[in-house]
């Protein structure tokens, strides 16, 4: 049960990243962002409450997460608007992926030995399923990786990863709690930096364009669902293997950016995308 809530966390962050590249595409991440994490709360807070939970000791994991995730998250944003979706997401998953797995490695953890070669496939589906495409993309601007878009994914790998570590220091049993917290200070950090950006600049608050908003929202309402699903993950599954799992999201990005935008797939993409499936399969089984 754990490996299929950690996947199914993988596929709607997936998707999250898509929809919210998209509307960074067209406003800018900070945009983007002061809509994405308040729709996210609105929909996290009554989840919570139906599932019930001890919120005791989720305060500082949540807290903490939070720093990290909406580091991540601002900075996976703004590469997207830079490079590929095809190729930033994964960078940042890869990254985002080993640094759970040492925690929880460090931890104690001890999967079995199909878990470890999961692992490791893991990795190589995550690299080459982001090659960069060969053919054009949506648009002249996307075509190519700029140093600053594989700084900014490295960053939002380390961001990630860090939110995926100390999310898992949440109590068991104690539900959906830690995800409240991580998203209202996301909200909070997120709605300050906006604010002094658009105080300093002629740009706006929000979005100008109603379709952006939209698209603002709904990735907020997906990526504090991944979240939450990926937390019940952590709570019956091992941080190592459940980290994993949930960092296959680039899958996802990667097919909606060949459907959507035409980001043609290399056939080594294809083959990571096999890949993918057999290292969920091993990770599962481990």
């Amino acid at each position: 049960m754990a490996a299929l809530l950690a996947l199914i966390s993988s596929m709607v962050w997936g998707v999250a990243d898509f929809v919210g590249g998209l509307a960074s595409r067209r406003s800018t991440p900070l945009q983007t962002l002061v809509l994405t994490t308040p729709a996210g709360l609105v929909l996290i807070v009554p989840a919570a409450i139906l599932l019930g939970g001890d919120p005791a000791g989720t305060a500082l994991p949540g807290i903490g997460a939070a720093l990290f995730g909406a580091t991540g998250i601002l900075l996976l944003y703004a590469a997207l608007t830079l490079g590929p979706m095809g190729v930033v997401s994964p960078i940042a998953a890869v990254i985002g992926a080993a640094i759970p797995v040492v925690v929880g490695l460090v931890r104690g953890d001890r999967p079995g030995a199909a878990a470890y070669v999961g692992m490791a496939l893991a990795v190589v589906a995550i690299v080459t399923v982001g090659l960069e495409p060969q053919s054009p993309t949506d648009d002249e601007r996307h075509r190519r990786v700029s140093s600053r878009a594989l700084l900014l994914a490295i960053g939002a790998g380390v961001g990630i990863g860090g939110f995926m570590a100390v999310i898992s220091w949440a109590p068991d049993g104690s539900g959906l709690w830690s995800v409240v917290w991580a998203r209202g200070t996301s909200t909070v950090l997120i709605g300050v930096l906006g604010a002094v950006a658009a105080s300093r600049s002629a740009r706006s608050y929000l979005p100008q364009d109603p379709p952006v908003r939209i698209q603002a929202m709904a990735a907020g309402v997906m990526d504090v669902a991944a979240n939450a699903v990926y937390v019940l993950a952590l709570q019956i599954g091992l941080l190592s293997v459940v980290s994993v799992l949930g960092s296959l999201y680039p899958a996802a990005t990667v097919l909606l950016a060949r459907l959507v935008l035409t980001e043609r797939l290399r056939p080594m993409q294809k083959v990571g995308m096999v890949t993918a499936i057999v290292a969920a399969a091993l990770l599962a089984l481990g």
